[in-house]
């Protein structure tokens, strides 16, 4: 989380409440030390060295943007300059794509699609990856053994390389940014009621008739929670929708701080002398992020595709 967002939420010695799922814990901490993981943005190159490129262009977004939350929430500038609606959006199509929480995401698909390969494959699918492993034909003992490794899927976790989730980021980055630049913008200034934030702050907020089995992407919500600052949240709404300061309540405050504690990862925080989480029931820590991992067991099969349902 950038320091000019977490800035914005603490008090005049730079500290944050931070609430620990499921909100048992809470503690004072400093908006340099609040959500910081060293190398999360280095970029190995085919040598083996590591690039800093990536964090250059984040750390020139942050600049931008923070420039642009000044304009919109310090000086209340209205209507919204394209300028500081690109560089917001673009910030926040960055925030949205780079959290843990997307990584987790992204390695969790990563982890089932290899599990469901496994599982589909059966034992011939195994054989065949040992024999080209070791050169030779395995042993029947050396099958069983491979496949009931990898068939014990609680047993291994795959873990994809980073890489895989900073190129996906690079590649949806300006593609969502064009997204959240094109809906209409709410800006809401709260007088009396606070907003948290949190280690994932760009919430998606899912269509009345959105099917529950279904997660909600970027481009399929229908609307976007940001909170710009203690007092000032932003709402994005539909693809050409008109930009409005909409109105503020206790209502609102509470329904965005819920959502922004929903969609946390691992902690929310706010302003040391707000207390915006009162009466709301904070969700544990997300173990995983995606469905389907239960379906995709079921799938295991020593002689599949023999004992699949057959067509009628």
């Amino acid at each position: 989380m950038p320091k000019f967002h977490l800035a914005r939420f603490a008090n005049d010695r730079s500290q944050l409440t931070r609430v620990a799922l499921p909100g048992d814990k809470r503690h004072l901490i400093s908006i340099r030390d609040a959500t910081v993981e060293r190398d999360f943005y280095l970029i190995e190159e085919e040598d083996g060295t590591r690039s800093d490129a990536l964090e250059d262009l984040l750390a020139d977004s942050e600049g931008r943007a923070a420039a642009a939350v000044r304009a919109l929430v310090d000086e209340g500038v209205w209507p919204i300059p394209d300028q500081v609606r690109w560089d917001l959006a673009g910030w926040a199509a960055s925030q949205a794509l780079r959290t843990t929480a997307n990584r987790q995401s992204s390695n969790e698909v990563a982890d089932m699609m290899f599990k469901l390969a496994i599982g589909v494959g059966g034992k011939k699918k195994t054989a065949r990856g040992l024999r080209e492993a070791l050169g030779r034909e395995p042993s029947p003992a050396e099958i069983d053994r491979e496949w009931e490794r990898l068939s014990d899927f609680d047993g291994y976790t795959v873990k994809p390389h980073p890489n895989g989730h900073l190129s996906l980021l690079m590649t949806l980055w300006p593609g969502t940014a064009h997204m959240f630049h094109d809906r209409g913008w709410s800006v809401v200034r709260f007088e009396h009621k606070a907003l948290v934030t949190s280690d994932n702050p760009v919430h998606l907020v899912p269509a009345p008739d959105h099917p529950e089995w279904s997660g909600v992407g970027l481009a399929t919500a229908a609307q976007i929670f940001l909170p710009l600052d203690r007092r000032v949240g932003l709402i994005m709404g539909e693809v050409g929708g008109k930009d409005m300061q909409a109105a503020p309540s206790a209502d609102l405050a509470r329904r965005m701080n819920a959502a922004l504690a929903m969609s946390a990862t691992a902690a929310v925080f706010h302003h040391p002398d707000d207390n915006p989480l009162v009466g709301l029931e904070l969700p544990a820590p997300h173990q995983r992020r995606t469905g389907g991992y239960e379906q995709v067991k079921s799938f295991v099969s020593s002689e599949w595709p023999a004992t699949s349902p057959q067509p009628r």
